[in-house]
């Protein structure tokens, strides 16, 4: 069911609005939707009132000014658009299925056309009376002296023999093909004046909604599965045949030349695997924090040093950053291309710094630096890991979020993932 105290989605209604068409942006007979109308209308209705009172006003003779047929046309216009929207709120709000909501939006429309012809059938000429008696405007005998008004023209008396400026008379209100074209027209004004257009409106909006939310189930099932995939292929990289080779022929190597330092390895690769293997695992709901994501860094670097007694780390944060959220597979990501793009093909003692901070602009910035060979320095990345991350963040905070990776003065390469600040649930 459609939220009548909230605006329609952007992608429905649009971004840009002006003052006349703002309430556009709400459903179809809701409050605001109706008050917004409301307001347009008396605008518009308004100025037509003003208008034809300051005509009415010109005319020299005072019995000669229609103010019964003033009032009439104020009852008119005014009746149906505030009593239809009305009715069609008490409607909405009454949350029955799309079916019944319809018909019932329907029948409160037709039934406020009933009653605008109700009432120029039997009171109407009653109110005239009244309000003639009042101004003036009556014979000898006390009834209403009828005062046909031709809007644009002129104002005149039926006995007028004086032709208006256009050189046409006024039809006949007692002809039978005046009276049936007054009541079409009648109805047609009280009918749009009610909401009339908005059962067109009512009706796109559905059709609209409908197929928003079947875009935006797609966008999800193809998000969850770009994740899925993500997580696969994260996952692969880090248990990789390749990594777990070089590791245990490090291993194997360290052993005979320098048991301790293999013993360390050992060590070093069951910490990463306890670190990373559950959270791979696990939907990252828990563990989406920056405290989650520095621990399976931390395990990784540290067994990149293990078998590189020439990298040097650090991993740095304040204890409240590491409460917010972070979202997964990210973080490590980034150290893994530190290490293998800049570290391994550079001749010599290398570093990767990690660290949390608070951007100028008051988000979450985690920082990956490398001091390694740089930019271009190897060919064996495709960059699509990179491409990865940038989706996944326009995917879960669009604009608020940015990867931006730039080459360090002194050498290897600093890239910054830039997040709202959030802090995760307890």
């Amino acid at each position: 069911m459609t939220a009548l105290d909230q605006p329609l989605p952007a992608e429905l209604t649009g971004r840009d609005h002006g003052w006349f068409t703002r309430y556009r942006r709400w459903p179809v007979f809701s409050p605001a939707w109706a008050r917004g109308r409301l307001w347009r209308m008396a605008l518009i209705l308004g100025s037509v009132f003003v208008v034809l009172v300051l005509t009415v006003l010109t005319n020299d003779n005072p019995a000669d000014r229609p103010w019964p047929g003033i009032a009439e046309l104020v009852l008119t216009l005014t009746g149906p658009a505030l009593l239809g929207p009305a009715l069609g709120v008490w409607v909405r709000r009454q949350r029955w299925d799309d079916r019944r909501e319809w018909w019932a939006l329907v029948l409160a429309i037709l039934a406020v056309v009933a009653a605008t012809q109700a009432f120029h059938a039997w009171g109407a000429e009653p109110l005239k009376q009244f309000i003639a008696e009042r101004t003036g405007n009556v014979d000898e005998h006390g009834k209403r002296r009828r005062i046909v008004m031709l809007i644009g023209m002129t104002i005149r008396s039926p006995d007028d023999e004086a032709e208006p400026h256009s050189g046409t008379r006024g039809s006949d209100p007692d002809d039978p093909a005046s009276q049936i074209s007054n009541f079409v027209t009648r109805a047609g004004v009280a009918f749009l004046l009610a909401g009339g257009l908005g059962l067109r409106g009512l009706r796109r909006e559905r059709e609209g909604l409908a197929a928003l939310a079947r875009e935006r189930a797609l966008a999800e099932a193809q998000a969850q599965r770009r994740e899925a995939e993500l997580r696969l292929s994260v996952l692969a990289a880090q248990v990789e045949p390749h990594f777990l080779f070089n590791t245990l022929a490090g291993v194997r190597s360290a052993i005979a030349t320098d048991p301790a330092r293999a013993a360390e390895m050992i060590d070093r690769l069951v910490e990463y695997l306890r670190a990373a293997i559950p959270r791979l695992r696990s939907d990252g709901s828990a563990q989406a924090t920056v405290g989650g994501q520095f621990e399976i860094v931390r395990a990784y670097l540290g067994l990149m040093a293990a078998r590189m007694p020439r990298l040097g780390w650090s991993v740095q944060a304040e204890e409240p950053l590491l409460r917010h959220r972070f979202p997964p597979l990210m973080l490590i990501s980034l150290a893994e291309n530190a290490v293998k793009h800049g570290v391994e093909p550079k001749i010599g003692p290398a570093r990767v710094d990690v660290r949390a901070e608070r951007s100028e602009d008051g988000r979450l910035a985690l920082v990956v630096e490398d001091d390694g060979a740089g930019f271009g320095a190897s060919a064996a990345g495709t960059g699509l890991g990179l491409a990865n991350i940038r989706e996944r963040l326009a995917q879960l905070y669009g604009d608020r979020a940015a990867l931006t990776l730039k080459a360090r003065p002194g050498g290897g390469v600093s890239a910054t993932i830039t997040v709202p600040l959030e802090e995760a649930e307890a």
